[in-house]
């Protein structure tokens, strides 16, 4: 509980005994302060999903948005889009983004690359990393791919106990209403963040059914050509082949088909992530009708016109749309680690144009979707 004698510009520490400033609380809480699991202002404290909505949920978006500023657009979009495609089209975008930034933190923390990026982190004095956002690159660092079984759904409470179905170690996985309650025996597979016994699920988790379960340590056995006893840390660097699993399984044991194609979709499939159509345009008409649209950047544009009989390339990038920001706890600033910067776009796919005929690629079916929406609306085309 926070102590009723906390004030706007006050509060009590539990972890000193005394009353802080909010800048105290601020700039030491959980890193330098041994924050008791109790006191509201601990991110970790099962019983404040506001402080860690606040506090880690806000640390996370100031994380990523430094890390990006810090190696550069280009090469974060580069990490981004290799992570992307290890993935199945299912996934979730914010595990991409989370598990693109583990893997180049625990990079650059064993010493392969981004030097900068230890010397920022390594250095608590260093003002380019604020105390929110040096916990979460931390927790994200030690975070851990786990498979855990629930085994004890406590009823009306906001956790429940989990095993890790290789070590057998116990946790208590808190759960601040992101998910459906889960029954006893659910499996749950993905990054979590660890403090003290307790685990955090960082998006994108997989929840399966335990009968299942035999199945999916069968081919993670397979896949990781491992002993068993040296699973638990090959898989930490094998996440999205894992995840890729662990779904596919369930998405059978469901009777969800992934490869079957909307009937409504429209055009030839070629993959997934690839549809084509025959232009009803003379391809001059729809190559200018893409140059309008900002959407659109054309790869070796001539200097003037367009080639009538070679492909003429239109790469797709967006801006991200991001959600509502969350609010800050009472008292502490609302945007303690600002943008200083637009956000960069992200690609999303490519169009080719040949003499007669439209290619649309996107990096996963759900945007392919949405790409071809936006493509037909601008360039008359029908089904080959």
């Amino acid at each position: 509980m926070v102590s009723p004698i906390s004030t706007p510009n006050r509060r009590f520490c539990p972890a000193l005994g005394s009353s802080i400033t909010v800048e105290h609380c601020v700039s030491d809480r959980v890193i330098e302060l041994d924050c008791p699991m109790s006191c509201g202002f601990n991110p970790f404290n099962p019983s404040a999903p506001k402080a860690f909505d606040a506090i880690v949920g806000r640390g996370l978006a100031a994380a990523s948005r430094w890390l990006e500023k810090s190696v550069g657009s280009d090469e974060w979009l580069r990490r981004l889009d290799a992570m992307d495609r290890r993935f199945a089209p299912e996934r979730d975008l914010p595990l991409i983004s989370f598990e693109t930034q583990w893997s180049m933190l625990r990079m650059a923390l064993d010493g392969h690359c981004y030097p900068e990026l230890v010397e920022v982190l390594e250095d608590p004095e260093h003002t380019g990393l604020k105390n929110d956002a040096r916990l979460v690159f931390e927790k994200l660092a030690q975070s851990q791919a786990l498979l855990v079984q629930v085994v004890d759904a406590h009823e009306g409470e906001p956790f429940y106990t989990v095993k890790d179905v290789y070590t057998e170690e116990v946790y208590t996985y808190v759960d601040f209403g992101d998910q459906e309650p889960l029954l006893v025996g659910a499996l749950m597979f993905g990054r979590f963040l660890i403090h003290h016994s307790n685990i955090y699920v960082i998006p994108g988790v997989f929840v399966g059914t335990p009968d299942v379960l035999s199945q999916i340590l069968d081919n993670i056995e397979e896949f990781l050509d491992e002993n068993l006893e040296d699973i638990p840390l090959a898989m930490q660097t094998a996440l999205p082949e894992i995840w890729n699993i662990c779904t596919s399984i369930q998405d059978e044991r469901d009777g969800v088909d992934r490869d079957q194609p909307s009937g409504e979709s429209g055009g030839v499939m070629i993959d997934p992530c690839q549809v084509s159509f025959v232009l009803d345009v003379e391809k001059g008409g729809a190559v200018e009708s893409l140059r309008k649209h900002p959407f659109f950047s054309e790869v070796d544009a001539p200097e003037f016109g367009y080639d009538p009989l070679e492909d003429t390339v239109f790469e797709v990038h967006v801006l991200p749309s991001f959600g509502p920001p969350i609010q800050a706890l009472e008292g502490e600033d609302e945007d303690d680690e600002p943008m200083e910067e637009e956000p960069s776009a992200i690609r999303v796919g490519s169009v080719v144009l040949g003499a007669d005929k439209l290619t649309i690629t996107a990096m996963n079916p759900v945007e392919l979707e949405l790409l071809k929406g936006l493509v037909l609306q601008l360039v008359a085309c029908s089904d080959s």
